[in-house]
């Protein structure tokens, strides 16, 4: 009776993950014909201001791992569903805009991914049981950590007079440090395991060789924003739409593991 209780729920999870993933990729197929209908032209300014908008889905999908759901719900949840849905927000928010003859469109589009992910992780961690304060304190560590590394890197960087491409190039470093000092954290200090195999293996190689795994993931990080600042350092002056998109999905690719595990430590732990 157990196993076939089982099965029943993990067929019940594939089928609302199936309908969920279908209605996001409708909304985003959906949001990009309204984007071509009206003739919209995607500038390079808004395509950067799209970067708060992977804070929500570190959030989401954190959400997704400690609140029980059931469904095509749950399914919105889950990579890569979340991105799909949170792709058609932006889209559909350019759509609105546009509409509403609103120029300012880059302006709006990252206070709008700022306030969401404030809202969404606000409320969350509201409606959370048992939130512990030291958790809270652990996370804005981790938070003034990647802050002042950050500023040390970037130093460091314009001594070797390579550009660091404005404010989302700091973006791309602040987001891989900032996961790797709360990736530290949750590994030295609240008893949390890493779920990624890449990063597993490097911490796991680090506590091998060396005193701690999570200096090295902070390093192997810090490398990795460094080489695609470099390898994009071809132009300095101006940046076209594939530079700075490239820019964004190295820079999401670091904030969304470290959102997710600011909200999911304040979230779980008790």
């Amino acid at each position: 009776m157990a196993l076939l209780h089982t099965s029943f729920s993990a067929t019940t999870r594939m089928s609302g993950s199936i309908v969920a993933f279908a209605l996001a990729s409708f909304l985003v197929v959906t949001m990009a014909w309204g984007l071509r209908r009206r003739h919209v032209t995607v500038t390079a300014s808004e395509i950067a201001a799209t970067l708060p908008w992977f804070a929500v889905i570190g959030v989401a999908v954190a959400i997704g791992r400690s609140v029980p759901m059931s469904g095509p719900a749950a399914g919105f949840f889950l990579s890569p569903t979340v991105y799909l849905v949170v792709g058609g927000l932006v889209s559909g928010l350019w759509v609105i805009l546009d509409a509403a003859d609103i120029h300012d469109i880059s302006q709006w589009t990252a206070v709008s991914g700022v306030f969401t992910a404030s809202v969404v992780g606000g409320v969350s961690l509201l409606t959370a049981d048992g939130l512990q304060l030291r958790v809270l304190v652990w996370n804005a560590a981790a938070i003034v950590m990647a802050i002042g590394i950050t500023r040390l890197v970037l130093r460091a960087l314009q001594n070797r007079q390579l550009s660091t491409h404005g404010w989302l190039g700091r973006g791309v470093l602040f987001a891989h440090v900032l996961d790797a000092t709360t990736t530290g954290i949750g590994l030295e200090r609240l008893g949390k395991i890493e779920r990624n195999p890449i990063s597993a293996a490097i911490i796991q190689f680090g506590d091998g060789v060396g005193p701690s795994g999570a200096v090295l993931f902070l390093f192997v990080k810090i490398t990795a924003a460094m080489l695609v600042l470099t390898a994009l350092d071809t132009n300095r002056d101006q940046l076209g739409r594939e530079s700075v998109g490239l820019l964004v999905i190295a820079a999401g690719a670091g904030l969304v593991p470290a959102v997710h595990n600011l909200t999911l430590f304040a979230l779980t732990i008790s």
